[in-house]
């Protein structure tokens, strides 16, 4: 890596003034929006403030810097007749990037603009490596991502986005919490991945010599504090996929998973609605949002059964031309069940632009879902979808635990098809269960998806802080490492 030589040169004119350019602790009285929005108050008076230079402009004796603190950017006004000798020279050695500390007094000058009039300046941190032009910013979308604290610096709205963003984790936890639910911590490390038709990460547990796995869901470990005797658990927590990556999907994400004894399906749908609507209006203000260009009225949702939004967009019932249909689009579907949920997915998810809970799925596709009193081949399961996009997935769970093993023995038997994506028996849940597991209602939110649809951006990556993405090529590679 190659650091800037005037840069370098300036770091070591500092310290051979015994000015420490890592700077020390730093009192700051006021931040930049505090300034900029009570002005009133505040004019005349003297005030701390600390940023990072991101502009900067010489007029003789006069010179002006602009400061950027995590809330707002203000300007600096300086006149070299009101600084202390220190002070002059640490500015003579300021570049665009530096982190430093100003005392002074809060002004308006001539041409109308709030500013900080310095009488002091600390250097706090000297960037030997320059930023990106400042007009020019960083629009190169993958090194946004691999440089994500340079997107931070140089795009407010990109860091304005994320904030947001990690707010709703702080709002779900409020909503959940008011309504009597505990968060629980579950093991990440599993001996036995299970609760999602998912790939696992696999890894080696030294002390015990075994292989585990990073979870790919906490679904059945909340289940057994449910069968403990705790009646409304949630945790909010890491969950590990090994899949693809696109807009939709990134292998470590965050996921919600509550769990309300005595519940069911019915009391999950209003709490989803509920949730997103509370979410919604902390962050956007408003129930009515715009993404991906259409306007979304999160007050209002839709309730279809998967079956029927099947049979409504192919035009027929008739099961083997619907399987024969979805045959063409997977050759591995081999009844009813799998070819309903196949052409959903193809053919009606995508149509699905306004919320919309899907209820009644196959029981070939929802191994731990309790069966609907209508039609065994079914269960009581939704998915909530607001334009194409899952957001929501829940169960009146299964409690019956002869029926669960016969549920994992199907999976079994697909996985034989080469289904790869199946459950796995779990003997010490099914042990759980077999003392006796209350009626239970369940959900799972993604949380990134929910952070993507209240932010109106429509990729995982620009909501989560640091993606996942995939290697770069060998010479970018060694230029990093040299």
């Amino acid at each position: 890596m190659d650091f800037d030589e005037d840069r370098l040169k300036k770091l070591e004119n500092l310290k051979a003034k015994g000015i420490d350019p890592y700077g020390h602790r730093y009192e700051i009285t006021s931040n930049l929006l505090n300034i900029k929005r009570n002005f009133e108050q505040l004019n005349g008076k003297s005030e701390q403030v600390a940023g990072r230079i991101i502009g900067k402009r010489d007029h003789g004796k006069l010179k002006f810097l602009d400061l950027q603190d995590e809330f707002a950017t203000l300007q600096i006004y300086i006149s070299e007749n009101n600084l202390d000798e220190q002070s002059k020279f640490i500015l003579s050695q300021l570049d665009v990037g530096d982190i430093i500390g100003v005392y002074g007094v809060v002004v308006k000058t001539k041409t109308g603009e709030i500013s900080v009039s310095a009488q002091r300046i600390d250097i706090l941190a000297k960037s030997i490596l320059p930023l990106p032009p400042r007009w020019y910013g960083l629009a190169d979308t993958e090194k946004r991502f691999r440089k994500r604290y340079l997107d931070l610096i140089m795009n407010p709205d990109v860091k304005e986005r994320i904030k947001d963003a990690a707010k709703v984790t702080s709002i779900i936890r409020s909503f959940l919490e008011k309504r009597g639910f505990i968060e629980f911590e579950t093991p990440a490390l599993q001996p036995i991945y299970g609760g999602a038709n998912a790939r696992p990460f696999i890894t080696h547990y030294n002390a015990l010599d075994r292989d585990m796995y990073l979870r790919v869901s906490d679904e059945l470990y909340l289940k057994r504090l449910i069968i403990g005797g705790y009646e409304k658990v949630f945790e909010i927590g890491k969950d590990f996929r090994n899949e693809g990556m696109d807009i939709l999907h990134n292998p470590e994400f965050q996921m919600l998973e509550l769990y309300q004894a005595y519940g069911d399906l019915s009391d999950m749908m209003e709490i989803t609605k509920e949730l997103i609507k509370e979410v919604s209006k902390q962050i956007r203000g408003s129930y009515e949002i715009e993404f991906d260009g259409k306007k979304i009225h999160l007050d209002k949702y839709d309730v279809v059964k998967m079956e029927d939004s099947v049979i409504k967009i192919i035009g027929t019932s008739d099961k083997k031309e619907i399987i024969e249909a979805a045959k063409k689009i997977d050759p591995l579907v081999s009844d009813y069940g799998e070819a309903i949920n196949t052409l959903f997915e193809e053919k009606v998810q995508k149509t699905l632009i306004q919320p919309t809970f899907v209820t009644t799925y196959p029981i070939e596709v929802s191994p731990l879902a309790k069966r609907t009193k209508e039609n065994p081949d079914f269960v009581d399961r939704f998915e909530l979808f607001i334009d194409g996009i899952e957001i929501a997935n829940a169960f009146t769970e299964l409690n019956d635990p002869q029926d669960q093993i016969k549920r994992f023995e199907l999976e079994a038997e697909r996985r034989k098809r080469g289904v790869a994506e199946t459950q796995v028996m779990d003997w010490d849940f099914i042990e759980a269960q077999a003392y006796g597991m209350p009626p239970t209602g369940g959900l799972g939110i993604g949380i990134a998806r929910l952070q993507m649809l209240v932010t109106g951006i429509k990729s995982i990556k620009e909501v989560m802080p640091f993606p996942q993405l995939r290697s770069i090529d060998n010479s970018e590679e060694r230029e990093q490492k040299s």
